[in-house]
């Protein structure tokens, strides 16, 4: 029977470590319980999770597991298996051995005894601890040995002491991470649905990300791209210049209000002289308003493309707030980045006219600043009214 290998403070270190890693990378599990297992050359180390009683790929990493043993106990031997009965009982991040939870000879008269453990050459020798449960299911860890060698259990004993308090840490922070992700994931869901271009700036002019239309336009580098250090760029250098002092200017007025005043713009020139691209930018004082990451100081660059604003979105705007056909027009200018000075020009009206016009439209929508009536118009799916 191999001996253990002895719980320096070196390896212990080691292995908390590897803990940490791997609530921040699962893929590094498996790389832990192979750890484990080297400690305990011959032992089969387990590291499952359930769901409401049944096994979970969501946490599946195990050592010297056969894998028909994995798709039987899956199939069908986890329900008749006494030690998964156990885990309601058993506290959290507290370490037992198998005969605590049953003894020798009741567990030789349990199907799971004859019909899994023994045609699958399980150790019945078992140690092992809950590491965390919730109302949807729980995850343990566990050490089934072939050797009832008191040195030997002893030393697991001592080891899953020692790294308890770390795997509890370690779950809450692999528990927050996946809310976390999920809520991202799901705010990205929503930005990829805006109906133009997107970049969420950092305070320096870098972008932080991007929903698929800005993807795509980047690609295509008509009108936008990204210098290497991740800055919005123009291939025109009087229009790069034009988005640097856009982005300033915007950036100076961040702590302002923005009501009836023209959002910091420019006109981007295509390659190939179709026309040009609208890009605004404005501060976004409470990201969480928009669903995305929150940072101080970032902004918010939005570039329509006229020659791809797709329909439906003002028109249910005006239906749903009840814009007058005038102050449908001056809404689709507005949302689309075309300032308000030549939005006012090219419908025929004074700019004052034209400030007048947008407070009603803003008073009619709720919306008190011009960014929220453009992020209003970019929540709605596109759709076609018939």
């Amino acid at each position: 029977m191999p001996s253990p290998e002895p719980l320096t403070p070196m390896l212990v270190a080691e292995l908390v470590g590897g803990i940490y890693e791997a609530a921040l990378d699962p893929c590094l599990w498996q790389r832990l319980v192979d750890r484990i297992e080297s400690i305990y050359p011959e032992m089969t180390v387990a590291l499952f999770s359930h769901e409401s009683l049944v096994p979970s790929a969501a946490l599946n990493v195990v050592a010297n597991y056969p894998e028909a043993a994995l798709r039987d106990y899956a199939a069908w031997h986890f329900s008749t298996s006494p030690y998964v009965d156990f885990v309601p009982r058993n506290r959290v991040g507290n370490p037992v051995r198998s005969e605590a939870i049953i003894r020798d000879e009741e567990l030789y008269r349990t199907e799971h005894y004859n019909d899994f453990m023994r045609p699958h050459r399980i150790g019945r020798h078992g140690t092992g601890m809950v590491l965390e449960r919730e109302p949807g299911g729980w995850a343990s860890l566990s050490f089934a040995d072939r050797w009832n060698d008191a040195e030997r259990r002893a030393h697991q004993m001592q080891l899953l002491h020692l790294l308890a308090p770390h795997f509890s840490r370690a779950f809450k922070l692999r528990r927050t991470l996946m809310d976390m992700r999920s809520a991202g994931m799901a705010s990205q869901t929503v930005f990829d649905g805006w109906m133009h271009a997107a970049f969420v700036l950092d305070p320096e002019g870098r972008m932080m990300t991007m929903n698929r239309k800005a993807e795509a336009l980047v690609a295509c580098g008509e009108g936008i791209t990204l210098s290497r250090f991740g800055q919005p760029r123009s291939f025109d250098d009087r229009s790069s210049r034009a988005l640097d002092d856009a982005f300033a200017s915007c950036r100076a007025g961040a702590d302002a209000p923005m009501t009836g005043g023209d959002l910091p713009g420019v006109m981007l020139p295509r390659r190939s002289g179709g026309a040009a691209l609208h890009a605004m930018f404005w501060p976004v004082a409470s990201a969480a308003s928009f669903g995305l990451p929150s940072l101080p100081g970032q902004v918010l660059l939005v570039i329509s493309d006229p020659d791809d604003t797709p329909p439906g979105a003002v028109a249910w705007i005006a239906r749903r707030f009840g814009l007058s056909p005038a102050e449908e027009k001056l809404a689709d200018a507005v949302i689309a980045g075309v300032p308000l000075g030549e939005a006012a020009e090219k419908l025929g009206i004074q700019l004052s006219t034209a400030r007048t016009r947008l407070k009603t439209i803003q008073a009619k929508t709720g919306c008190h600043r011009q960014m929220d009536l453009v992020r209003l118009a970019m929540s709605v799916p596109t759709i076609r009214l018939v």
